[in-house]
């Protein structure tokens, strides 16, 4: 199965194409009311003003190793941060304070993993 993601102007858009069938999911900004990322499981979801229950629109596998693990950090920050910015419609100045605050954010979650690790 062939899927892609679109991030337009005015909605998040997932595409999936089987061998007989194809479908699209459309999720208007306007109607988005939560954008959340898992770093563990490394996914991001959103949670729409018509539904109680979150639907994943990203996910990252990385392989089991650090390089692995931080490439899928990447990318999913990455969809993350294009996200927030296409469904607010931001400024370049808020952009990059938003992508600071992302980064602190990942490092702050990253560095309490590293100390729950060490007390194991």
């Amino acid at each position: 199965m062939a899927r892609k993601t679109i991030i337009g102007k005015h909605a998040l858009i997932q595409v999936a194409q089987g061998q007989k069938e194809i479908a699209a999911q459309l999720f208007v900004y306007d109607q988005i009311r939560e954008i959340r990322v898992d770093m563990e499981k490394f996914e991001v979801k959103v949670l729409m003003t018509y539904d109680e229950a979150y639907f994943r629109v990203f996910a990252a596998k990385p392989e089991e190793t650090e390089e692995g693990k931080e490439k899928a950090k990447t990318a999913v920050l990455k969809f993350y941060t294009e996200l927030v910015n296409a469904s607010m419609k931001l400024t370049d100045e808020e952009k990059e304070n938003l992508k600071k605050q992302a980064e602190a954010r990942a490092k702050q979650m990253q560095e309490a993993s590293e100390e729950t690790k060490e007390e194991a």
